[in-house]
């Protein structure tokens, strides 16, 4: 055991005698200063992630039924867009509703409808019934333009002057005009432009927005606009039945004023030749049938009373 110790004694003192040999030798080691710390490149923040932008509307080609009276077909030329599109439309540009239903617009395929130049059409229609042909004489009529100025009053409508006087064509049969709906000088869309397509029971709308540099290619695009809609079968103008359906309470010029006539109702001449008809529709036609069985009541009740009074006569 004496020897096992003694050799571990000698093994360790081995070990510390030799432990300066794997050293670097004596050197220079520099000032006792402490190592500069290790950098790492500095790494860009995190971006953060992007802000979802609204999808950009898609516009529409083809045949697009709208409502029930009319259908649209678009070339590849233009696009149409939806009911939302267009009354967004209308209200960035501050150009007041068409009445009626709102079925959407229709603008060139190269256009931006978001842009602050671009012009647009806006669709509708105004079942307001079957408008007389015969009341658009009442567009020459010396009082119609301060008619005109008097209901944009009401309406809370800029009107500054027609840049177009109303027209209408009797062979469509259409309306057509254009307004200058802002003071010279002012900033934003001045000039509206309108067709009317007269049908059986009512009357689309093609308002289309813009400026009055822009006028001739408005003017021009709302004849292809026109052509592009149409009426569905048993729809159209001349489709009108003078002994069941209504007439409307609007003038041609009524259609300019968006003023009703009158509230009573109008007798007219069928365009056929047959019967007349009031604003009061179907009930016209059935109008000789009440009147032949009052007549016959009237019969009936008298010779009961004659009958009556000669028993009494006879007791």
């Amino acid at each position: 055991m004496r020897k096992n110790l003694t050799h571990a004694l000698t093994a360790a003192a081995l070990v510390l005698f030799c432990a300066p040999a794997f050293a670097d030798g004596p050197g220079d080691g520099g000032p006792d200063v402490a190592a500069p710390p290790v950098t790492t490149p500095a790494q860009p923040a995190p971006a953060p992630d992007p802000v979802a932008q609204p999808a950009a509307a898609e516009g529409r080609t083809g045949i697009i039924p709208l409502g029930d009276a009319l259908t649209i077909n678009v070339p590849q030329g233009y696009r149409f867009y939806g009911e939302p599109e267009a009354r967004a439309y209308l209200s960035r540009n501050n150009a007041a509703v068409p009445p009626g239903a709102i079925y959407g617009m229709v603008a060139r395929a190269d256009a931006d409808i978001n842009a602050p130049d671009t012009w647009a059409t806006v669709i509708s229609y105004d079942a307001i019934g079957y408008v007389q042909p015969e009341t658009a004489s009442g567009l020459s009529d010396a009082s119609f333009e301060a008619d005109v100025r008097a209901a944009r009053e009401q309406q809370n409508r800029v009107f500054e002057g027609f840049a177009t006087p109303p027209a209408f064509t009797a062979e469509d049969p259409s309306l057509a005009w254009a307004e200058r709906i802002l003071a010279p000088g002012s900033q934003g869309k001045d000039y509206r432009y309108e067709l009317k397509e007269l049908g059986r029971n009512g009357v689309a709308g093609l308002t289309s927005i813009g400026t009055a540099d822009q006028a001739p290619e408005i003017t021009a695009a709302a004849a292809e606009i026109a052509g592009m809609l149409s009426f569905t079968e048993g729809e159209r103008h001349a489709d009108f039945q003078p002994a069941n359906d209504t007439v409307s309470a609007y003038s041609v010029p009524g259609l300019v004023t968006g003023l009703a006539a009158s509230t009573e109702p109008q007798a007219i001449a069928d365009p056929a030749g047959g019967t007349g008809q009031t604003a009061f529709g179907g009930l016209a036609g059935w109008f000789p049938w009440v009147a032949l069985g009052v007549i016959l009541l009237a019969i009936a009740g008298f010779l009961m009373m004659r009958r009556r009074r000669d028993n009494e006569d006879e007791a």
